[in-house]
């Protein structure tokens, strides 16, 4: 048998067959499949773990396509999309959201890229403040004979040390933080397997599993809290202090349905500039206890639903 006859050729697709409109259609998607269990292909393409914070973020007289940040390091990253060849308007937009919002990293995704807007955010990333960090991503769509079409995003320009650093954040791991990824994956395939509100997340080597509650800039948390010896189920409020106060004053209804009292940690500024406010469920518990995890994982379990049926209309309502 001839190799013609054994393989098939890759056929390039124009994306503007399965996405005609960018903000109404291509957006969209992108946001869905972040937000989707499985790794997306942005996420994939970039090497991390993202979650959406908000979607069409006005900055002046524009608005951001996507505002994300990384799950591990909270780096607020802008994405910017195009159905068509790259242009100055989307260069300079890219240059306009990272300022506006103060972003660690810019992603502009494409299907083609001209030299001169590729060679600009190589020289970005070889002139700019080593804080920030600039991905072009050329979007291709494939198919083989009448196969569905699969997505790739293509890194055609990005930092010369990201992944030395996003792999050089995941080696020589401690002890802890090995038992901390057995914990997550555990608690992931639970999630898996019972009927929850609750999101299969990609389990890492850090103290605590981050999970949405239906609206962008608020999320649960799931951690240990070494320090303390306690176990946190956490709702995590992100620069909206209205939101905060608002739920304080429910807070003796919303003790009474969860049927536990809760510790409210008033608006703060983070290292990170932004604002944050928590409302907190604890029981005691160490990571150390192996044989306890089925117990914590359990608690883990019903605190969060409780969390999305007592909080998570309320939240909408706000």
């Amino acid at each position: 048998m001839s190799a013609n006859d054994q393989f098939q050729s890759l056929e390039s697709q124009d994306a503007r067959q399965y996405w005609t409109h960018e903000a109404r259609e291509f957006t969209p998607w992108l946001v869905e499949a972040i937000k989707a269990d499985e790794t997306s292909d942005l996420e994939d393409a970039l090497g991390i773990d993202l979650e959406v914070v908000d979607v069409e973020r006005a900055v002046g007289r524009y608005k951001i396509d996507i505002l994300a940040r990384t799950i591990e390091g909270d780096r607020k990253i802008v994405i910017e999309n195009q159905l068509e060849t790259s242009d100055h308007d989307h260069l300079g937009k890219c240059i306009t959201y990272a300022a506006g919002v103060e972003a660690d990293v810019i992603v502009w995704i494409a299907p083609v890229f001209r030299d001169e807007h590729r060679e600009a955010f190589a020289w970005l990333n070889t002139h700019a403040s080593r804080d920030v960090d600039l991905f072009a991503l050329k979007l291709e769509v494939w198919t083989i004979d009448d196969s569905p079409p699969a997505v790739r995003l293509n890194p055609i320009e990005s930092p010369s040390t990201w992944q030395e650093r996003v792999q050089s954040s995941g080696a020589d791991y401690s002890d802890r933080q090995e038992t901390y990824l057995e914990f997550w994956t555990r608690f992931t395939d639970r999630i898996k397997e019972e009927s929850t509100p609750l999101r299969a997340r990609k389990p890492n080597y850090i103290h605590y599993y981050s999970n949405p509650i239906g609206r962008a800039g608020y999320d649960l948390y799931f951690q240990f809290d070494s320090q303390e010896g306690m176990l946190r189920t956490q709702l995590n409020i992100h620069d909206d202090e209205d939101a905060y106060w608002a739920l304080l004053e429910q807070k003796t209804e919303i003790e009474a349905e969860l049927d536990t009292a809760l510790l409210w940690e008033e608006p703060r500024e983070t290292r990170t500039g932004r604002m944050r406010s928590n409302v907190t469920a604890t029981r005691p518990g160490e990571l150390s206890e192996s044989d306890q995890w089925d117990v914590y994982q359990t608690w883990f379990m019903q605190m969060g639903e409780q969390f999305h049926e007592v909080l998570k209309d309320r939240i909408s309502a706000l």
